[in-house]
């Protein structure tokens, strides 16, 4: 005997979005539907399937092995019924700059897969705003500024800081900013990036800063990581390095770089509009401060 569909897609929505509020947004019906068709698949199965706390949603043991094979099957049944309809799948395409696109963006696309099966994307990465056309790509995310017929909105305040190896970590003696200085600095910026960070530190730049240069933030923090010497860096660039223990920040002399504060660029008469307003949703949670 089979469950009730309805009682089960409003169970995957739940289960998926964590949120009886967001799957009834998703179904265009009421929260208390979505809760009502919940409860009657729990009286069906005869176990509890979902944890309630408070404002979150989580899968219980039973909620788990239901949700594993559930899922599954609409996610096939969604790409089937695409294949007999001749739709392909909505796409969404995205153009990232490099410091965002490597080690923040594309590690978790697969997190909107997983809230968002029937959507693809397609991600495309550029050093330069210049090095591809935006009229290509429904959504934009950098330091650029907006390209014409988009919309902007900053993506949150962003702070750079130093950060570095361990080992040169341990070299240094004391907790002022200026010490620092006796190191090679990498640059991105020809070196002007160190000298805006001298000045909010209320530091007089030597004459001569053992400056190293690159191309991008990105290849700047990648170069400290098995030697000595600092970069510059932010938490879309330097997180998972920070989270693994490869990088040490030094968030106490931490600024904000005129032209570091990324910026999300997207058309409001996108033919793509729903799925962009979906990924602006994620992109929205995924830059919330994790809880506890």
């Amino acid at each position: 005997m089979l469950p009730p569909l309805k009682a089960l897609q409003a169970f995957e929505a739940t289960a998926r979005l964590k949120s009886f509020s967001k799957a009834a947004e998703q179904l265009y019906v009421t929260q208390s539907a979505v809760s009502h068709q919940v409860k009657l698949l729990e009286d069906f199965i005869g176990q509890p399937l979902l944890l309630r706390q408070n404002k979150s949603v989580e899968l219980t043991q039973y909620g788990d092995m239901l949700y594993s094979v559930v899922r599954d099957c609409f996610v096939r049944l969604n790409s089937v019924t695409q294949h007999l309809l001749n739709q392909p799948p909505v796409q969404l395409k995205i153009l990232a700059q490099t410091s965002i696109a490597v080690e923040w963006l594309a590690p978790r696309l697969e997190l909107f897969k997983q809230q968002h099966p029937e959507l693809d994307t397609l991600l495309d990465m550029a050093s330069m705003a210049n090095n591809a056309d935006p009229e290509q790509y429904d959504i934009i995310l950098g330091t650029w500024p907006a390209p014409a017929g988009f919309v902007s909105r900053q993506l949150r305040t962003e702070f750079w800081y130093p950060v570095c190896a361990p080992a040169q970590f341990q070299l240094l003696t004391s907790a002022d900013a200026a010490e620092l200085l006796h190191y090679p600095l990498y640059s991105s910026e020809t070196g002007e990036d160190w000298q805006l960070w001298c000045q909010h530190q209320q530091l007089r730049s030597p004459a001569a800063m053992q400056l190293r240069y690159v191309n991008l933030a990105l290849l700047a923090t990648k170069a400290v990581t098995a030697g000595s010497g600092f970069a510059l860096s932010n938490d879309f660039i330097a997180g998972p390095a920070l989270a693994s223990g490869q990088l040490v920040a030094l968030r106490q002399f931490s600024y904000q770089l005129p032209w570091g504060q990324y910026q999300l660029h997207y058309k409001t008469d996108s033919v793509q509009s729903t799925a962009v307003a979906h990924f602006i949703q994620w992109l929205t949670e995924q830059l919330q401060p994790a809880s506890g």
